[in-house]
């Protein structure tokens, strides 16, 4: 869900960017007012109240009513991976036993929204790279385009995942919140699927084709550098 902090700034959380760690260490520090919406809301999303049972309608209504401040626009901040690296760690996680490729949302029913529903079905059975291939036939460039989906309305913070927990403090510092520095930088990571130095084996090809597809978001992020 979309977390709106205590001084009413909002953090988006784009999948598999760290956002499960932030979102808990957020709630850790006793820097957060509540949760909104979908979990991987962005901010169109997070307006729309979606296809909920009245009871959580009106508690959704109710929650942004007294805590979304909509004009003018909060301090809203996320964070992004290197796309190339996105693609290893979706499919790292995955394609984890206990996941076995399940399904993120359904993208014929927009009452069931998911960011990632476009590619529901394209991985079970397939290795790392018919995976990668997978997707690139059907949505070419598709972390630029599930990042701009964050992003394109304006953020005030774009951190990365490469550098979470020292972005995490700048954010926080920048927006004035007492907190205990040393917590945030000695945080375990959450919801990881691979270990860093663990990387899936890229077909040459393939890599350089997507790096290709994704060159806008590669760049745009800094990632070129």
């Amino acid at each position: 869900m979309a977390v709106i902090l205590k001084d009413g700034s909002v953090f988006l959380h784009i999948p598999k960017t760290g956002g499960t760690w932030a979102t808990g260490v957020l709630k850790e520090l006793g820097l957060t007012r509540c949760s909104l919406g979908h979990r991987h809301a962005n901010w169109s999303h997070l307006l729309a109240p979606g296809n909920q049972g009245l009871g959580r309608k009106c508690e959704y209504l109710l929650k942004r009513s007294l805590h979304l401040q909509t004009s003018p626009r909060p301090f809203t901040f996320c964070f992004v991976r290197h796309p190339l690296d996105w693609y290893e760690s979706f499919y790292a996680y995955k394609s984890q036993p206990s996941i076995d490729w399940e399904l993120d949302g359904d993208f014929e029913n927009p009452d069931r929204w998911h960011p990632n529903s476009v590619l529901n079905g394209l991985g079970k059975g397939k290795t790392f790279n018919e995976f990668v291939e997978a997707v690139h036939n059907r949505f070419p460039g598709y972390v630029t385009a599930l990042y701009s989906y964050y992003t394109l309305r304006p953020v005030d913070f774009v951190g990365k995942q490469e550098t979470l927990r020292e972005d995490l403090v700048r954010v926080l510092q920048e927006r004035g919140f007492t907190f205990d520095r040393e917590k945030v930088l000695g945080s375990e990571r959450a919801n990881q699927s691979r270990p860093e130095s663990k990387r899936l084996e890229w077909d040459a090809d393939l890599r350089e084709k997507v790096m290709r597809a994704e060159w806008a978001g590669i760049t745009r992020f800094g990632y070129d550098k």
